[in-house]
Parts: C-alpha cells; sequence; structure tokens
C-alpha cells in the first residue's frame, strides 16, 4: 500500500468516523504514520454511514482549470492550461483540468471524461460528486474573456480568478474600451466602428481616418481577423474578413513606433506592474503566426526604453489595471510614439503558455511559474 503524501490525503478524504474515533484517530496523526493503514480501513467503508469531511484540514483547495471555449483561441487556451496544470502548487492546490466547448463540457481525468452539471458546475469524480473551490479561467475569447462565464459563476456563486462581468464584457468590446480610454485620460488611437459591412462607407473612412489603418473584429483576440489595410480599396474585403469572425468591425488609424506590453497582477485591490517587454516582429504586424509561430517575433524583456519611460509605462499599466477594477492577472498593450504610450488593448485572460509574454514578465521580476499561478489563486481566495 502507498503511503506518500499524495495518497494519504487520499486515503483520508472522507470518513465515516464517531466524534471519539474522530479525536483518537486525529492524535494518532500527530503520533504515528501507521494510523494511515487503520484510516485505509475506513476509507473502504464510504459506502455506509454519515460522512465526516476533513477537507480544510487534509485536502487541498480543488481548483478548477477551465479552458477551450467557443472561438478560434481555443488551442492557444488548451497550451495555457497545460502549463497551469504542470507549474500549479500540488501542495496547497488539487488541480482538475476543465474543457468547455459548444458540444460539452467535461473534466479531463486519467480514467476518461466526467460530465459537468451546469446547475452547480459539480461533476463525479471517483465515485464521489465535487465542485471546484475557485475556477482558474484560462479561456481566451468567449465565453471566458467576455462576461459570459463570470456572470454565471456569479449566479452559482463560484469564486474565479478574472475579473467580474462588467471588467471583461468592458474590456473585451474594444470600441467602449477605447472610448472609457480617453475620457479616462489615456491616448488610444481613433476608430470608426461598423456593426454590419453594408455600413462601410469608404469615402468617409477616407475622410475621418488617415491610412494606413487597421481593420479588427471588435470582440475578440489573438489578432484573428486582423488587416492592415494600406488603401481604401482594400477597405471591403478587410471589413468582410473581420466581420466573418462573428463580431462587428472596428476600423482604427494604424499607429506608428514601437510595440510594447505589461502585465499587471491584481491581487486584492492592490495593483503590481510586471516587467515591461517590447516585441518585433518580422511580419507586417502582431498577427496570429507572429504572437505563436516563435520564430517570427522577437520578444525582448525587460524591454530597452530609458528608465523613465519604463517607469511611465508601469504606472500607466497599474492605473489602468484600477480604473477598470482588473483582478487576477492582465496584460496591456501598447504603441510607444515619441514619448507617448497609446493603448491598443487590455487583455483579462491573457495567454499562459510556457512561452507567452505574462510568465516571462514575471519571471523577470523574480516570480515564477508556481508562484504566479499561487498568487493569482490566493488573491481570489477569502
Amino acid at each position: 500500500m502507498k503511503t506518500d503524501k499524495d495518497s494519504t490525503r487520499c486515503q483520508i478524504r472522507c470518513l465515516p468516523l464517531t466524534d471519539y474515533e474522530l479525536v483518537n484517530y486525529t492524535r494518532g496523526l500527530v503520533i504515528r504514520k501507521s494510523v494511515f493503514i487503520v484510516l485505509e480501513r475506513y476509507r473502504k467503508r464510504l459506502h455506509c454511514g454519515p460522512y465526516l469531511c476533513w477537507k480544510y484540514f487534509f485536502m487541498q483547495k480543488l481548483v478548477g482549470v477551465v479552458c477551450g471555449g467557443y472561438s478560434g483561441e481555443a488551442a492557444v487556451s488548451a497550451n495555457s492550461a497545460q502549463m497551469i496544470m504542470e507549474n500549479i502548487d500540488r501542495e496547497k492546490y488539487e488541480p482538475v483540468l476543465i474543457t468547455i466547448d459548444q458540444t460539452r463540457w467535461a473534466i479531463e481525468t486519467e480514467s476518461g471524461q466526467s460530465e459537468i452539471d451546469r446547475n452547480d458546475f459539480s461533476f463525479v469524480m471517483d465515485a464521489h460528486k465535487r465542485r471546484p473551490d475557485l475556477c482558474f479561467i484560462i479561456i481566451h475569447g468567449t465565453p471566458g474573456e467576455d462576461g459570459k462565464l463570470q456572470g454565471y459563476f456569479d449566479m452559482i456563486g463560484m469564486p474565479y480568478t478574472t475579473g467580474g462581468v462588467l471588467n471583461t464584457s468592458l474590456t473585451f468590446n474594444k470600441m467602449f474600451t477605447t472610448s472609457m480610454l480617453k475620457r479616462m485620460g489615456f491616448h488610444a488611437a481613433g476608430g470608426v466602428l461598423l456593426n454590419h459591412p453594408d455600413e462601410l462607407d469608404a469615402e468617409r473612412v477616407a475622410r475621418e481616418l488617415k491610412f494606413p489603418l487597421f481593420v479588427k473584429p471588435n470582440e475578440g483576440g489573438s489578432s484573428l481577423g486582423v488587416s492592415k489595410v494600406k488603401k481604401i480599396e482594400e477597405l471591403k474585403a478587410a471589413v468582410d474578413l473581420a466581420y466573418s469572425k462573428k463580431s462587428s468591425v472596428l476600423i482604427e488609424e494604424y499607429l506608428s513606433g514601437r510595440e510594447v506590453t505589461c502585465g499587471v497582477l491584481c491581487e486584492k485591490g492592490k495593483y503590481k506592474a510586471l516587467a515591461i517587454t517590447e516585441i518585433k516582429t518580422k511580419k507586417e504586424f502582431f498577427d496570429y503566426a507572429a504572437k505563436y509561430q516563435y520564430d517570427q517575433t522577437e520578444e525582448i524583456t525587460p524591454a530597452d526604453i530609458p528608465a523613465d519611460l519604463y517607469a511611465k509605462c508601469q504606472s500607466i499599466s497599474e492605473q489602468v489595471a484600477a480604473a477598470f477594477h482588473c483582478q487576477g492577472v492582465v496584460r496591456i498593450d501598447y504603441k510607444l510614439d515619441e514619448g507617448v504610450f497609446y493603448i491598443i488593448e487590455i487583455n483579462t485572460v491573457p495567454g499562459m503558455t510556457e512561452f507567452s509574454l505574462v510568465p516571462q514578465q514575471a519571471a523577470a521580476v523574480g516570480i515564477g511559474k508556481k508562484e504566479l499561478i499561487t498568487r493569482i489563486i490566493e488573491g481570489k481566495i477569502q
């Protein structure tokens, strides 16, 4: 019989003990490990009598690592979830991988899949009904980055690691985000919103905005459906491509300058900027291929920019995270032009793969992957 730490936790998870037995066995746990042999015998009797849960004494917090989603970013989400599963502190947490897609919600275990009960987000594992103590949302795009999943979790009382419904739904909409940023005094690009391709008035766009332009889905990430347009004749095809991603379309002025990004760790109302990364790509712009085909891009962390601008960017990032009530970890993307930081996007569920920007930025300030994951979780545990 195995008596290592992990199997010990399994053996004493739920026991049909009287109060008298509970006291004696607790003393025995402190005195000698051989008591686990006795506890194993009691574990085999789980089918009868009242069960006593020792969850807060002997079990780690059950953390649901929720990945997948309904968008083209599902593959990146799966890679982010894999990094979390590999680096989470298993002394503190018991992680379970939960995949959400259009066809099913299920947990992944060594013995196969188990369906999620959507009434309370519970599932059956090892013949017992379980429910996460907290969910680590790592779905990029809908429904994990646009407020839908957050609203569902709020309704069933499930804690989660990201910002709430308002934070995620607002920042997922690029036009709303840009409008709010400008009202708050931050710098952002000018743009035109189209709810349907038929609304495109190319001549009006040419009058109001300066070429080149970026045409992108108003809701979405990973630069999917984004085009750089250099002349008016290219507008219609770019709008059609962006609209194919099931979103309204945002046409923005191209911002020249250096592309930089800064992660922010948000812990119980405190905001701490991570290191800044400068992104240099061989592509026309930092598109999906440049983000995930790493031979196309050079990512410099920490960014080689003057110290005063470095501090300014970190300060702006903390201010933005606080203004939008961000939680967990977020990443804010900028264009730096003549000393001015123009905000491109606020990512409330940034990539967490082995090669993603946020883990790089955390490592540059002395925070390893395990500590980063722990701080994100502990920031939301009451």
